[in-house]
């Protein structure tokens, strides 16, 4: 029975380091070299501000999920010529240690869920490392508690020194308007309202010399 209930443990041990996420840390994209290469990103927050209230112990800071994937045409086994196997951009909990926006996680939190950063302060302007050239991507951008959600899957070629600037606005999808629609050639120009999503839009800019990522102020203790 006692060696039963160890090769339980063990197997459920497994299945908690794989839900953690670890496999696809490792299977992400690690920055080698560095070309001052970055997608910037603020949302502007169209929530109740109560939400930051400083007393507030519980969601007082508004957040969103926010998901990039470089599509790498490296491929190997089991992926076939062709493939491009996605591999998270997002950068490590650590990468934001001194950004002051309030959402952190505990060691054991990311150990749990995974270590790489998915969840960002409305109202913050954040910085990730992108790999430089020509590269395809994979975005996603989620509010669960507004039930919005959009993607999109953007082609980016970056020469050294250049940043794409990322603008996100809410936005009601109709038919027409839905790119998940677009993406699969069906087009309607039916008004009917469909569902919540954003207006991602992308701007390609040379970076200002000297300037560092800015810490967030959200006008709350931080």
């Amino acid at each position: 029975m006692n060696k039963f209930l160890l090769i339980l443990k063990l197997y459920f041990l497994a299945g908690c380091v794989n839900l953690a996420g670890l496999n696809e840390y490792r299977g992400g994209w690690d920055q080698k070299e560095f070309h001052q290469n970055f997608i910037k990103f603020e949302i502007k927050s169209y929530k109740d501000r109560k939400n930051y209230e400083p007393h507030r112990n519980i969601y007082k800071v508004n957040k969103y999920y926010f998901v990039i994937k470089w599509l790498d045409p490296d491929v190997h086994f089991p992926y076939s010529k062709g493939d491009k196997i996605p591999r998270s951009i997002n950068p490590s909990e650590d990468y934001y240690i001194n950004k002051k926006d309030l959402l952190t996680r505990s060691k054991i939190n990311q150990f749990l869920h995974g270590d790489r950063r998915d969840y960002f302060a409305y109202d913050c302007e954040y910085w990730m490392p992108l790999p430089p050239g020509k590269n395809e991507y994979d975005l996603l951008i989620s509010d669960p508690t507004d039930g919005r959600i959009d993607g999109a899957w953007p082609e980016f070629d970056l020469p050294e020194g250049h940043s794409v600037r990322l603008k996100v606005t809410p936005a009601m999808r109709t038919k027409g308007s839905d790119p998940i629609n677009r993406k699969t050639g069906w087009y309607s120009t039916d008004p009917e309202l469909t569902r919540k999503g954003f207006i991602i839009e992308f701007t390609i800019e040379r970076n200002r010399p000297g300037e560092q990522e800015p810490v967030c102020d959200l006008g709350i203790e931080s």
